[in-house]
């Protein structure tokens, strides 16, 4: 009893990760789709954002054509929270950002060399 059997030892730790395994991919199925996905343009109605409340309720944000409603759904019956949200437009400043960190080059380096030079 004083010699450990490492094969006994691999074996019982293989058999929890498997179960561990199992218990995830369980509560995963049986909790449903929760993960939302990306807008993507065109796209004219879908789920943005789901929040567990309790075990029977929900709150789901929907957005149709850019505008949001807010549900609450669950066993007794869904209601409409608020309904009419706009949705902000995404910001499309194309003009070019300052680097975040100062650069270290030198100001004349930067430029390729010219011919003759």
């Amino acid at each position: 009893m004083d010699q450990i059997d490492y094969m006994r030892v691999g074996i019982g730790l293989g058999v929890v990760l498997i179960l561990l395994g199992a218990f995830y991919w369980a509560m995963k199925y049986f909790a449903g789709n929760m993960r939302v996905g990306k807008w993507r343009s065109g796209q004219r109605i879908g789920v943005i954002e789901l929040a567990p409340v309790d075990g029977t309720r929900r709150l789901i944000l929907v957005r149709r054509d850019n505008v949001e409603h807010l549900l609450l759904l669950g066993d007794d019956g869904d209601v409409v929270i608020e309904t009419g949200i706009p949705v902000a437009k995404p910001d499309t400043d194309t003009t070019p950002k300052p680097p975040m960190f100062p650069s270290l080059r030198m100001p004349g380096r930067d430029t390729p060399p010219k011919d003759g030079a």
